[in-house]
């Protein structure tokens, strides 16, 4: 026995020596070797518990010095930045504009982002990190719904050079969608304009539709969503062709830029979110995915829908009361 103790000593400190750990020791190293933790998984997280992040390994919602704490800095600092654009928002309303109602609304949504990034930064990380998740998972097919509309930009430019101009059937789809009743300001005048007079609940009554078709365009395999974001790029690029070969692209920037950097995310997202369902139904339908809807699936697209869908809202806002200021301003007509 003695004899045998001795073999078993020495092979250790032999192992020792070689710079070799004894496999008791080895139980407490860290395993370098797992994949990173991927948020597209459909683990059910309790919000109580640690939150992965991406290295492998977990980490405490409120770890100050983790990357999870780091990312929810970042969309705490997004939320807080869309909030003052709100806000000033609200403020040129009231200045510029006699629209009390439109200002507080304005002044309503500022401070519900404002609320929503300083709540997510320190009493509910979790509502940050939900957003965060979302936004890992659906940001390739976010970058793919941007790509598309670029396609259809250069469609529609492509169409301009050949001719087509398609401002007189832009126009003939709204006064045809509408009516000349539903049409702010009134109606057709009798020298044949619209006399349009913008409000924020008219873009949200007419972007929100889209925003949703976009979203629900997965329920054709994404054939729809493909459709609408090419069939708007192709709109905007013919409309804007036209309209800068007569005033310059600088009016069409300025006419389009103000509320265009929120709406078009928005509408990015949309579809995103419309292609990722149609990807999870590829996955289920392969088997490589165990369940097509997850409490935390739902529960993160859902805080990116939410996100998206007051982008949008923010954008109608801009575009109702600040875009011709804007305009107006840089390129005085």
């Amino acid at each position: 026995m003695s004899g045998s103790d001795d073999d078993r000593a020495g092979r250790t400190d032999a192992t020792t020596d070689r710079g070799e750990r004894p496999p008791s020791d080895r139980r407490d190293e860290p395993r370098t070797d797992r994949p990173p933790v991927d948020p597209q998984d459909d683990r059910e997280r309790d919000a109580s518990s640690p939150e992965p992040n991406r290295g492998g390994g977990t980490e405490p919602p409120d770890s100050p010095a983790g990357p999870g704490s780091r990312r929810n800095r970042v969309w705490a600092a997004l939320l807080l930045s869309l909030a003052v654009v709100a806000v000033g928002t609200a403020g040129t309303i009231f200045v510029a504009h006699d629209a009390p109602t439109a200002a507080a609304g304005a002044a309503v949504l500022g401070v519900g982002l404002g609320a929503a990034g300083l709540v997510g930064r320190t009493i509910a990380p979790s509502l940050l990190g939900r957003l965060d998740d979302a936004w890992a998972e659906h940001r390739p097919y976010v970058w793919f719904s941007a790509a598309l509309f670029a396609l259809g930009i250069g469609i529609g430019v492509a169409l301009y050079a050949a001719g087509v101009d398609l401002t007189e059937l832009l126009l003939e789809v709204i006064t045809e969608d509408l009516g000349e009743g539903e049409l702010p300001g009134g109606g057709v005048d009798p020298g044949g304009g619209i006399p349009f007079e913008p409000t924020a609940s008219f873009f949200i009554a007419n972007n929100t539709p889209a925003f949703l078709f976009a979203i629900g365009g997965a329920l054709t395999l994404g054939i729809a969503t493909l459709l609408i974001m090419v069939f708007n790029g192709l709109l905007i690029g013919n409309v804007a062709a036209v309209l800068g070969a007569e005033t310059g692209p600088l009016v069409i920037l300025a006419l389009i830029g103000p509320h265009g950097i929120f709406e078009l995310p928005a509408l990015f997202i949309a579809a995103g979110v419309g292609f990722r369902f149609v990807h999870r139904v590829g996955q289920r339908l392969v088997g490589s995915r165990d369940a097509l809807f997850t409490k935390a699936y739902l529960l993160r697209t859902t805080v990116f829908v939410v996100f998206g869908w007051l982008l949008l809202v923010l954008a109608a806002f801009v575009e109702a009361y600040v875009t011709l200021l804007i305009a107006d301003a840089l390129v005085p007509m």
